[in-house]
C-alpha cells in the first residue's frame, strides 16, 4: 500500500508529525473504498479504480480532499517546500478550487508571495468548507486568490473544530436554557431566594474546585480573590491587560506578573525513588519568544468570534480557554485562568443569564477525562519536542527544536465534546443537587419554625441532623432534639423530611442525605 495525503507528505518531507485518527492509503489490489482498523487508529483504503499521483503537490490536494485542512501539517510542509515548483504547479491550473486553497494557505501561513499572477475573474470560495468545520459567517476576501478566509482564528493562532455528528448535536444545546428548564422541575418550591443562595454556594464551590484541580491548598485570601474574579466574569473586555490583572488577583504576591512569561515553562511532578527524586514532565509550553504573538492571536480569535456571533457560545468558550492553557502565558495561574475564561466567554456571549454552571466541580470529579482531553494535544506534541532539563540551573527546561505550529494550530474537536459533557454533568448534579438540598432544608425548617419558638441556629442544627440521617433522628441525637421540641412535633418533622427526601430521590435520583453529610 502507498501512503496518500498527509501520510505521503509526512514521509516525503521527513516531518515526523503525529499520525491522524484516520490515515489514507492507496491499495492497487483493492476493489472498493473501505476503512479498516489499524491498531488504535484507522486506515481509509483507496481502491485501484482511483489514480495515484506520486507528486507532493498533488498529494497536498489529496490531503485536503480526504482529510480536510490540517493547518499544523501545512505550516510544517511549507517550511520545506520548493516555492518555484509550487508556483509552477498552481500556475498550471490557477482557477482550480484546490489549487487556489493551496495557494492561499501558503501565502497566509508563510507571509511569502508565490510567483503566480493575481486572479482577475471567478467566484469567491470559502477556505474551510462550512459542512465540515465551524467557521466565521463573514470571512475576509482575498482578491489575489479569490478565497474567503473564514477561519475562526488568525495566522498567529488558529484552532479548528470539526463538525462531527456528535458536536453538531451538542451545538444545538443552550446549556443555560437546559439548566433553567431543569431548575423549573423542582416545582413551586423554587424561589428567587433559593436560586440566589444556590448560586452563592456554587460560586464558592467553583473557586474551591478550580484550585483543587491544580492540587493546591491556597490561602483564604487567595480563594476570596479568585471567588471575586469568577463573580465578575464577563464584565470586562478580554485583553492582555485584563488577563495580567486577573493573574495578579489569583496568585501569591511573589508570582504576580507584569507581562507574559519570558522563560520556557513546563508542567510536571516529582517522582521519588529510594535515594533520589526525578522530575516527571507532563507538558512543555511553546517557546517564550512565541507567547506574545500566540496570545495576540488568541485574543484576536476571541474578537472574531464575538463580532461574528455565529459559533455556539460554549464552543467559543472552549476554544479560548483551552487555547490559553496550552499557550501557558503566565509563570503561575494558567489553570485557574483557563477555567475562569470558560465563565468569562459564556457571560460575554449570554449576559442575560445571572447564574453560574460550576464546571470546575464536574472536572474535579472527572479528572481522568480532563487529563485525557489535555493529552490529545500534549502527548503528540511532547513526542515531537526535543527538550532537556538543565540540572545545573534549577532544572530549567531547554527546548532544542521549534515546533510552534503545533501550538498555533490545534484541533479542539475533542475538547468541545468534553466541555459539553462537563457542563451537562454540572447542571444535572452540582446545580440541581444544591437547589434540591435547599428546597428540602427550607421546607422542613418552615414546619419546625411554625411550631417551635427556638433560636435559628438550633433550628438549622436540628434540620441538618434529620436530613443527614435520611429524615429521621438518630438515637444518639434524639435527647438533644427533644430538649427543644415535643415528641409529636419531632414525629411530624421526621415524616415530612423523609417524604421530601424520598420525593427528591424519585424525581431527580439525588440523595440529599449524602449531600448533607459532605457539607
Amino acid at each position: 500500500m502507498k501512503p496518500v495525503g498527509y501520510s505521503y507528505l509526512d514521509k516525503h518531507y521527513k516531518l515526523i508529525l503525529p499520525k491522524l485518527g484516520v490515515e489514507v492509503y492507496y491499495d492497487e489490489n483493492a476493489e472498493t473504498e473501505a476503512v479498516t482498523n489499524y491498531g488504535a487508529s484507522s486506515r481509509k483504503i483507496i481502491p485501484k479504480t482511483r489514480s495515484y499521483k506520486d507528486c507532493p503537490y498533488e498529494q497536498m490536494i489529496e490531503a485536503i480532499k480526504y482529510q480536510g485542512i490540517r493547518l499544523h501539517f501545512f505550516a510544517a510542509i511549507f517550511k520545506n517546500v520548493d516555492t518555484t515548483e509550487l508556483s509552477a504547479f498552481i500556475k498550471n491550473k490557477p482557477n482550480s478550487k484546490y489549487n487556489r486553497v493551496l495557494w492561499f494557505l501558503f501565502e497566509w501561513l508563510t507571509g511569502t508571495k508565490l510567483d503566480v499572477p493575481d486572479l482577475k475573474a471567478g467566484n469567491y470560495i470559502n477556505l474551510f468548507e462550512e459542512k465540515y468545520y465551524y467557521t466565521l459567517l463573514n470571512g475576509t476576501r482575498d482578491k489575489r486568490t479569490r478565497i474567503i478566509n473564514n477561519a475562526i482564528g488568525t495566522k498567529a493562532f488558529c484552532p479548528t473544530v470539526r463538525k462531527t455528528s456528535k458536536i453538531l448535536e451538542l451545538g444545538q444545546t443552550d446549556v443555560y436554557e437546559t439548566a433553567w428548564a431543569k431548575m423549573q422541575h423542582v416545582g413551586d418550591a423554587l424561589s428567587a431566594d433559593i436560586i440566589g443562595r444556590s448560586i452563592n454556594y456554587l460560586y464558592s464551590k467553583e473557586t474551591k474546585s478550580s484550585t483543587e484541580i491544580e492540587k493546591e491548598s491556597p490561602s483564604r485570601q487567595k480563594m476570596q480573590r479568585f471567588l471575586k474574579a469568577i463573580k465578575n466574569a464577563g464584565y470586562f473586555q478580554l485583553t492582555k491587560e485584563k488577563l495580567i490583572d486577573l493573574q495578579n488577583q489569583i496568585v501569591e504576591d511573589k508570582f504576580k506578573a507584569s507581562d507574559y512569561r519570558k522563560n520556557e515553562i513546563y508542567v510536571g511532578s516529582v517522582i521519588k525513588h529510594f535515594n533520589f527524586a526525578d522530575e516527571d514532565v507532563h507538558y512543555i509550553g511553546p517557546k517564550a519568544k512565541h507567547v506574545d504573538s500566540m496570545m495576540k492571536g488568541l485574543l484576536d480569535t476571541h474578537d472574531n468570534l464575538m463580532i461574528d456571533n455565529n459559533i455556539p457560545p460554549l464552543i467559543h468558550a472552549t476554544i479560548i480557554s483551552f487555547g490559553e492553557v496550552y499557550i501557558h502565558p503566565m509563570d503561575d495561574g494558567n489553570g485557574r485562568i483557563h477555567r475562569y475564561l470558560i465563565h468569562d466567554v459564556m457571560k460575554q456571549r449570554e449576559p442575560e443569564h445571572n447564574f453560574i454552571i460550576p464546571i470546575s466541580a464536574s472536572i474535579l470529579k472527572n479528572q481522568q477525562k480532563y487529563d485525557k482531553t489535555l493529552d490529545s494535544i500534549s502527548k503528540p506534541l511532547m513526542a515531537m519536542l526535543d527538550w532537556e532539563l538543565d540540572s545545573d540551573n534549577d532544572n530549567k527546561v531547554i527546548i532544542n527544536n521549534d515546533i510552534d505550529y503545533m501550538y498555533r494550530y490545534p484541533d479542539f474537536t475533542e475538547h468541545v465534546c468534553f466541555v459539553y459533557e462537563m457542563m451537562e454533568t454540572a447542571i444535572s448534579t452540582e446545580l440541581i443537587e444544591e437547589i434540591c438540598l435547599l428546597v428540602t432544608f427550607d421546607s422542613a425548617k418552615k414546619l419546625l419554625n411554625q411550631n417551635a419558638d427556638i433560636p435559628n441556629i438550633i433550628l438549622d442544627k436540628i434540620i441538618s441532623m434529620l436530613i443527614s440521617n435520611g429524615g429521621s433522628c438518630s438515637k444518639a441525637k434524639r435527647g438533644y432534639v427533644l430538649k427543644h421540641i415535643s415528641v409529636e412535633l419531632l414525629d411530624d418533622l421526621e415524616s415530612t423530611t423523609t417524604t421530601l427526601i424520598d420525593d427528591i430521590k424519585n424525581r431527580f435520583q439525588i440523595d440529599i442525605s449524602k449531600m448533607m453529610n459532605k457539607k
